[in-house]
């Protein structure tokens, strides 16, 4: 486990502060192998003196702004899920927030993190409260009766599993989606999931061939599998006994 860099927050000058600010900025948008305490230095009109009156090495300055940026989306999303006000609003606004807070995260910044021990410890402490927060608003939401009763531990799980393999690089191009886009997509299975739907389930064990001339010119791709799984067709509520 990574030894947390910490510091009293108050000690700091304003100065120091916006500093700290500008180089979370500059690594999460740019990656941060490349850059050394010089350059960083210059980056951000201060001293390496300075610099090292934060961390007393580079990769414990490295550690300190990661840990930086992971701790400030950890309190948004416990912030959103706290606020939640109904299971099913909560999971929503939950799963958007997460979309929401990995868009900044460059391509650059990501692939240096995962080849950054000390990151990836901290990544995988962050991922685990996240989705920690995640089966906890799943368990709730099936406690009140609104979600499916599913296992909510084996859902987060399985959640947490995805957003690991998310961040890889190679496995984004392979999807051709970026992390946000990603996120967004396993937001939207995680709720189509969890929902109750029992038109879905009776299109679920209808021939394909009778919903043929209702799906027909809705196009192809991810577009048209979201208008498949929209298709309520009446004769099939009638068939099988819906009002």
């Amino acid at each position: 486990m990574p030894r947390r860099i910490q510091f009293d927050e108050e000690s700091l000058s304003p100065r120091l502060a916006h500093v700290l600010r500008e180089l979370e900025y500059i690594i999460v948008s740019e990656g941060f192998f490349h850059l050394n305490t010089a350059i960083l230095a210059r980056r951000v009109r201060c001293s390496k003196r300075a610099l090292y009156s934060l961390a007393s090495t580079r990769k414990e300055l490295l550690q300190l702004l990661i840990g930086r940026v992971l701790d400030r989306t950890d309190k948004y999303l416990s912030r959103i899920a706290a606020a939640a006000p109904d299971p099913r609003t909560g999971l929503t606004q939950y799963m958007n927030a997460i979309v929401r807070a990995s868009r900044p995260a460059s391509a650059r910044f990501l692939r240096d993190l995962t080849a950054f021990p000390p990151g990836i410890r901290l990544l995988q402490q962050h991922q685990r409260r996240t989705f920690d927060r995640l089966e906890q608003l799943i368990r709730d939401g099936i406690e009140a009766g609104a979600f499916n009763d599913i296992n909510p531990k084996l859902v987060a799980e399985l959640i947490a599993m995805a957003a690991a393999r998310l961040v890889d690089l190679a496995f984004q191009r392979k999807l051709g989606l970026n992390l946000a886009e990603s996120y967004e997509e396993l937001s939207l299975l995680l709720n189509h999931g969890l929902m109750p739907n029992k038109e879905s389930r009776a299109i679920g064990s209808t021939n394909v061939s009778d919903a043929d001339d209702s799906i027909k010119g809705v196009g192809s791709g991810r577009e048209a599998a979201r208008k498949i799984a929209r298709f309520r067709p009446r004769e099939l509520k009638r068939s099988h006994g819906h009002p």
